[in-house]
């Protein structure tokens, strides 16, 4: 059965509930140039690397209601991104989602259903105001 869902991530409309209670899976394909892991120094490679392993021991749901600087997530209007939005980018995505590591540095993406599409690390946080 099919239920509304009205919540923080890029969720259609009527998709179905059970996608909040899988953990996450992160995909790495639209990584902007400018905002790529090759940017960062081997500590943060690091620490996002121990961030995304947490964060697939929980669920969606968790991550939603959990503070945005610890495990949770911030909602980044995609008006408040510096740069232009890269092609690849569904036109359905309202906006991006903000996911910390290495202190409050972030990688910046959208979620569609469980998969989260990484597509800024914003290690020197200049993609959008903090």
């Amino acid at each position: 059965m099919k239920k509304s869902v009205t919540n923080k991530s890029n969720i259609k409309e009527r998709e179905p509930l059970e996608n909040n209670i899988k953990h996450p899976v992160f995909c790495f394909r639209y990584l902007h140039k400018n905002y790529h892991i090759d940017n960062c120094d081997d500590k943060e490679k690091l620490r996002l690397i121990e961030k995304i392993v947490k964060l697939c021991g929980i669920t969606w749901h968790e991550i939603e209601y959990t503070g945005r600087h610890a495990l949770g997530s911030e909602k980044i209007d995609l008006n408040a991104i510096k740069l232009d939005l890269p092609k690849d980018i569904a036109a359905d995505v309202k906006f991006f989602l903000a996911l910390r590591f290495d202190g409050k540095k972030a990688f910046v993406g959208y979620r569609n259903r469980f998969i989260f599409h990484v597509v800024y690390i914003d290690r020197d946080f200049t993609l959008y105001k903090h």
